[in-house]
């Protein structure tokens, strides 16, 4: 059995990917192989990928960013998918904290009582991301953000491409149970948003991870960090943390990246193939900051123009 994990990767990403590259590989048991694929959203990340030897294939996307651009990538991937192998669509932003957590997966996805799928889930209804809004995700069901899925069931149908300018009403008990969100609200057709109907309409059965945030009782590895972050349990330990926002906040440089890295590396003991900034990534940063400040007081022109009209 090999696992092959599928990654959206851009160029603001490129070192989150080398710390999740360096995470799966660092804490794996070393008796499955641990096979690579990134799926670049612009040419800077497919220019360094495409040479990388640590990657199976390098996919070089040109569809932009957002959520058109994530979820035709994640398409892409499971198009891609290796047949008989256990498949991950992950965020290059996750961060494993489980030792040998690909023998639980192996365990979980295999053989004759195996689940579909592992993975992630949002927070639930009144979380603190999205609180009691009319419009909100599916609640308590796999979400693309990190999933493991099984090689003994067919995803090769499954579609995540989102269409948010329309929405799926909550009329009845019967879609209130299938998205876990209350009747008299609506669900965002976010990159995903099929998932839960595709495993209910093909019997697929499905372990979804508890979500715990920081400010929980129960958090472990992140307990007092940015209540922004994600941190994941499976079978009562934490399995996966997953920062959010990889694509606008700048690996270990801004501060809510930092503060999620520090935290996982502590966890892990401060691993030895833990993965920080380059000079250049430093570099970059620090012209992008000068950047914005030489914009500050056009921003503020236009601001107090807008207010006066």
């Amino acid at each position: 059995m090999e696992i092959h994990i599928h990654t959206t990767v851009s160029s603001n990403s490129l070192r989150y990917f080398d710390y999740v590259c360096e995470n799966y590989i660092g804490l794996s048991s070393g008796k499955l192989p641990v096979i690579f694929y990134a799926y670049c959203l612009d040419k800077e990340s497919y220019n360094e990928l495409s040479k990388d030897k640590r990657i199976h294939q390098a996919v070089g996307l040109e569809f932009g960013r957002g959520s058109i651009g994530h979820a035709r990538s994640i398409d892409t991937a499971i198009s891609n998918f290796a047949a008989g192998q256990i498949n991950i669509i992950s965020d290059t932003d996750i961060a494993i904290l489980a030792q040998d957590w690909d023998l639980d997966l192996q365990q979980a996805l295999c053989g004759p009582n195996a689940v579909g799928v592992v993975a992630t889930k949002m927070e639930g209804f009144g979380g603190f991301n999205c609180g009691t809004l009319e419009i909100q995700h599916y609640k308590e069901k796999p979400t693309t953000t990190w999933m493991a899925i099984s090689p003994q069931f067919d995803f090769s149908k499954l579609t995540v491409m989102p269409d948010k300018k329309n929405y799926i009403d909550v009329t009845n008990e019967e879609l209130a149970d299938l998205y876990q969100i209350p009747v008299g609200h609506k669900v965002l057709k976010d990159t995903g948003w099929q998932v839960p109907s595709y495993l209910k309409d093909n019997n697929i059965p499905y372990i979804a991870m508890d979500i715990v945030k920081p400010t929980s009782p129960e958090s472990i590895a992140l307990k007092g960090c940015n209540p922004y972050h994600d941190e994941f349990h499976w079978n009562g330990k934490p399995f996966l943390a997953h920062q959010r926002g990889s694509m606008k906040h700048r690996f270990r440089i801004d501060p809510l990246s930092q503060d999620f890295y520090n935290a996982c590396d502590k966890f892990l003991d401060n691993p030895s193939w833990a993965v920080f900034p380059t000079k250049k990534d430093k570099q970059k940063a620090l012209v992008q900051d000068l950047i914005s400040l030489a914009k500050t007081p056009v921003r503020i022109a236009r601001r107090l123009v807008a207010g006066q009209k």
